[in-house]
This record gives C-alpha cells, structure tokens and sequence, in this order.
C-alpha cells in the first residue's frame, strides 16, 4: 500500500484578511473531503493574507492510482475556487 502526498499552494488574491483567506480554506478542504475521501489540512503559510498551502494525503494500492488520484484532485481544485493553483508537489511513500 502506497501513500500519496501532495501538497498544493495557492495565491488568493481577493482576501483582505485572514478571515477571508480561512474561509476560502475551510470550502476547499471540506469538498476535497467529501469528493475524494482524503485527509486534508492547511499546512503553511498561515500568516500570509494571500498565500495558502493545503496538504493532501490519499491511501493507494499501486502507482497508477495514485497518478490518477493526483490528476483528479488537480483538476477538481482548478475547477472549484477562483484561487490560483501556483505550485504543487507530490510523493509516494
């Protein structure tokens, strides 16, 4: 059994606070949960106004589908907030 990580950084650049960036956060980790039955958590940049960094761990069987839940959640992440995907980095472990 494999483990993917992946780690996702966004730029927000509406938020005014960090109540407004939080916010943003909260909506995204709960539909990334629900959807793909992952854990995820805001893992940095916690002081930033407009930096966010969410990180998602998946349990896999093999290597494909890990590759293929990775593409699913980045295509789900695009698609799902005005936030813009700048970076990301995946592992298995």
């Amino acid at each position: 059994m494999l483990i993917l990580r992946l780690t996702l950084r966004f730029r927000v650049p509406w938020s005014r606070s960090l109540k407004d960036k939080r916010s943003e956060a909260r909506r995204i980790l709960s539909r990334l949960k629900n959807q793909f039955n992952v854990s995820v958590a805001e893992s940095g940049g916690q002081d930033s106004l407009t930096l966010l960094e969410l990180s998602v761990a998946a349990l896999c069987f093999h290597p494909a589908q890990a590759d293929s839940v990775q593409q699913s959640v980045l295509d789900f992440v695009e698609n799902l907030t005005e936030a813009e995907l700048y970076e990301y980095e995946s592992d298995l472990l």
